[in-house]
């Protein structure tokens, strides 16, 4: 009886022991003149976890996760609360990082506010759209009507204002929907007033503050903390790779994570080529071709790939 329950007071001891506690806060996105809350009653269910909790008043949360150290991936299946939506579309199922020191901010965006949003937008954007092409146009007319151009040129120089026009319309949906979600809580002084000129479809203002005032080093907020995210996630990468032994099992999990810290940088740098901001990217590439080089071999095709993409970045 003794031995009984001594396995079962081990065993229990083991089992808290491999358990780790995953903090969290979820809160709505910032929005001009109106920040973000904290969101309580938020249901979150990560894999592995039989029954979803809610966020408390405070919009925090602890996930039990049995058997995570810090460094191995979590996954959340469900995070739900009726009229919002997630800022992050692609956040379910996507692998993150479990750890014990730095809390997974969620930001969830109020469904009502996201359509309001994302009309106002679009509607600014097509009207100064439509402003500039009439504007462009007239100009363009005055010129032929007076000869100051040729007929050849004419044609050519319509052609490609028409072209321009239309791949701006093709642009606008998912420009409304990217900045409608854009968390105003976390922009400094230079980026807020980019995003809200573009809100505003003051396109050429926004374009204007962007090369004469925005320093490429001060890129928009929500990349920096993905930037700083990934860096962790790849700290962490290499961490698990120089400390593993011999068991095959181990190493397989090893290579499996470093291969998915690999991918995440490169769709990074990706976002910030989005962004044209090719410092960035280039950082995040050289990471995931260090990793790789580890991985495969520094002559690898998987490394020379990233290689040609560096190169065919770089000035």
């Amino acid at each position: 009886m003794k031995k009984s329950i001594l396995f079962f007071a081990v065993l229990t001891l083991s089992l808290f022991a491999s358990a780790q506690t995953q903090r969290g806060i979820v809160k709505s996105i910032g929005r001009p003149g109106k920040p973000g809350k904290t969101l309580n009653n938020v249901t979150i269910q990560a894999k592995g976890m039989i029954n979803p909790v809610l966020s408390d008043t405070t919009g925090e949360f602890n996930i039990s996760v049995p058997g995570k150290n810090d460094g191995d991936a979590i996954v959340f299946l469900r995070i739900k609360k009726n009229g919002f939506e997630l800022k992050d579309k692609e956040l379910i199922g996507r692998q993150l990082v479990c750890s014990s020191r730095v809390p997974i901010i969620i930001q969830m965006v109020d469904c009502a506010q996201l359509e309001a949003d994302k009309k106002r937008i679009a509607d600014n954007a097509y009207r100064v759209a439509e402003e500039n092409y009439q504007k462009k146009l007239a100009e363009l007319e005055r010129q032929q009507q007076e000869n100051e151009i040729t007929a050849e040129k004419y044609r050519n120089e319509l052609q490609g204002l028409q072209d321009k026009y239309d791949k701006y319309l093709s642009l606008i949906s998912n420009m409304a929907d990217r900045y409608a979600r854009t968390d105003y809580d976390q922009l400094d002084s230079i980026d807020y007033q980019i995003n809200l000129c573009i809100e505003n479809g003051e396109l050429d203002k926004a374009d204007s503050l962007i090369h004469t005032v925005f320093d490429p080093e001060t890129v928009l907020e929500r990349n920096r903390a993905a930037k700083r995210e990934i860096e962790e996630r790849i700290a962490i990468a290499q961490s698990i790779i120089d400390k593993a032994q011999a068991d095959k099992e181990a190493i397989l999990q090893d290579i499996e994570y470093a291969k998915r810290v690999a991918s995440l940088s490169e769709n990074l740098a990706q976002e910030y080529l989005l962004i044209d901001d090719k410092q960035h990217a280039l950082d995040c590439l050289e990471k995931a071709l260090k990793i790789k080089k580890i991985l495969y071999g520094e002559e690898s095709e998987e490394a020379m790939k990233i290689i040609q993409t560096i190169n065919t970045i770089k000035p």
